[in-house]
């Protein structure tokens, strides 16, 4: 490969990162300040994202685009609170929540804070079924809003 289809191939890749920024940049965003509250920190995992090499090819293969960047600003954003050292936030109940918002702060272990399905069952004191269903019932709640 030459100087000028190397450039061209360069071009090419940042003209398509752009793109995708353009299209889920602000959906990314969302998702990783949920994880990082910081504004400057988040707004650095969001470069990251979408200057990442690997970028392209995980949303290449045929299926939703915007699942996988969320799937990967996610990862991102769980991986930069850990390696800053930031704390996990703790949920605003103490013990165990009641029935009517424990489907919110399952999600909210689960998905921002990055607690493992067993992880939060163990906190909770929950069945790990419990833990799913208040997923499952969190997920049914969103797409009703």
């Amino acid at each position: 490969m030459d100087e000028r289809e190397r450039a061209l191939q360069v071009t090419n890749t940042t003209t398509d990162q752009l793109a995708l920024y353009d299209r889920y940049g602000s959906m990314a965003y969302g998702i990783i300040l949920q994880i990082i509250p910081q504004p400057q920190q988040a707004e650095k995992v969001l470069v990251e994202l979408f200057t990442a090499s690997d970028l392209q090819s995980s949303v290449a293969y045929p299926g939703n685009i915007a699942l996988e960047i969320i799937r990967m600003a996610r990862a991102k954003a769980l991986e930069a609170r850990d390696q800053s050292g930031l704390s996990l936030m703790q949920p605003e109940t103490s013990g165990i929540p009641s029935k009517t918002n424990l489907p919110e702060v399952v999600f909210d272990m689960t998905f921002r804070q990055g607690y493992s399905i067993d992880a939060v069952a163990e906190k909770l004191q929950l069945a790990k079924g419990d833990v799913l269903k208040a997923i499952r019932d969190y997920y049914v709640f969103l797409r009703q809003a």
